[in-house]
């Protein structure tokens, strides 16, 4: 079995410190990227250039987004494509929705709430970091095995911002410290701790079960490394019975 990072960091429960509502909104901004669908041995498959907006209303009551796609291979990575896009979604927001954790970062998650036979489930990570969005989407099908990860990497338009580096287990071990609340713990990771991990590019990692065992508790696990001194990382944690108990986060450096 896959064994989580070591929990030596106080976990942080951002909901009981601020409103998660202005967290959020540090994601507000116009962000140039692109969706990579990919299949469990991380292999694409598919491959959208996007533009996402979310801007609060007049009022500031509510948050608007908007999400634009190209059709595969339209323009360059590096600007938005020209065109009529082939896809729009827009939503708005009044609230932080149940299945959504928002932290101190402005980073966030959400997912599937309680696992059952009749519903698949699905996690989403978002990170944040300057001018930067790191996302990864993972999806098991209706047998519990991982069906689809897509892996986002949005850019503030107008910004100068890059992707980060293709991550590796060596660009982690040794030893952080935990920021945001928690003066005084630690992290010391060695290789056996990573051995089960799933390097991504642009600096991102997860830790998934790739076959869901409904009598056996689980985690999803993800984490992006913004910079080579800044690691962020967020647990959704389930009970045998297939429901959310908890949403961990934690900001190390270093």
């Amino acid at each position: 079995m896959a064994l989580a990072l070591p929990s030596l960091c106080s976990r942080i429960k951002t909901r009981l410190i601020v409103d998660e509502w202005e967290l959020l909104l540090q994601n507000v901004g116009e962000w140039r990227g692109w969706f990579d669908t990919m299949d469990r041995s991380l292999q694409r498959t598919k491959r959208q250039p996007s533009l996402l907006t979310l801007q609060p209303a007049v009022s500031g009551i509510a948050l608007h987004l908007t999400l634009l796609f190209w059709p595969e291979g339209s323009g360059s990575l590096l600007q938005t494509p020209a065109g009529e896009p082939e896809k729009r979604i827009v939503q708005s927001f009044m609230r932080v929705d149940p299945d959504m954790g928002v932290f101190a970062t402005g980073s966030f998650s959400r997912g599937t709430l309680q696992r059952s036979n009749w519903t698949t489930l699905y996690a989403e990570f978002g990170f944040l970091h300057n001018e930067r969005r790191h996302r990864l989407v993972l999806l098991w099908d209706s047998a519990g095995q991982l069906d689809r990860i897509v892996l986002i990497r949005e850019f503030l338009v107008g910004s100068s911002a890059v992707e980060c580096p293709p991550l590796e287990a060596n660009q982690l071990l040794g030893d952080w410290r935990c920021d945001i609340n928690s003066p005084g713990d630690g992290l010391r990771l060695e290789a056996d701790d990573l051995e089960q991990w799933v390097f991504l590019p642009d600096g991102g990692a997860f830790l998934a079960p790739l076959q869901i065992d409904p009598n056996q508790t689980f985690s999803i696990e993800a984490l992006w490394l913004s910079s080579p001194t800044r690691l962020e990382r967020i647990a959704r944690r389930y009970a045998f019975n297939g429901s959310l108990t908890s949403v961990d986060h934690q900001l190390l450096t270093r």
